[in-house]
């Protein structure tokens, strides 16, 4: 979880940047901000898919229970390939080009709000779903956790 809370975190500094710079900073940052997709939050959202979310369909009633969740890992997806691909194309000029710098910075804010919505519904709706005795926060109306 601090792994993706991390590639967040990352992403929205990226993208803080008024004018990414043709540097090697934002170069690097840029790679690293793939290499953490590539490496933690893909399989990760790839395993959701192929684990967690068909055992979660019994409880839940339906395999459309996920649905929203699903096609939040489809966008995802598609932000981290336009992500990879802003990779390669600066790597092959040495820096982020001029021309891909809005781009870069609306992806990576795009990213930014995907993974931080994603990650508060995983943690509200499924994740409560292992112990109902284990919702944090949850109150009743004199304030005892419940």
């Amino acid at each position: 979880m601090r792994a993706r809370r991390g590639l967040a975190d990352a992403a929205a500094d990226l993208a803080r940047r008024d004018q990414l710079s043709p540097d090697t900073e934002s170069l690097a940052r840029l790679r690293e901000a793939d290499d953490l997709l590539e490496s933690t939050i893909l399989p990760h959202e790839h395993a959701e898919e192929a684990l967690l979310y068909p055992v979660l369909a019994k409880p839940l009633g339906s395999g459309k229970a996920t649905a929203t969740m699903s096609r939040m890992h489809a966008e995802i997806g598609r932000l981290a390939r336009r992500v990879h691909a802003h990779r390669l194309r600066a790597d092959r000029f040495g820096h982020i080009t001029s021309d891909q710098q809005l781009d870069v910075i609306a992806t990576l804010y795009g990213l930014y709000a995907m993974l931080r919505l994603h990650f508060s519904q995983e943690e509200q709706s499924y994740f409560a779903l292992a112990s109902p005795d284990a919702s944090p926060g949850v109150r009743d109306k004199s304030g005892q956790d419940r």
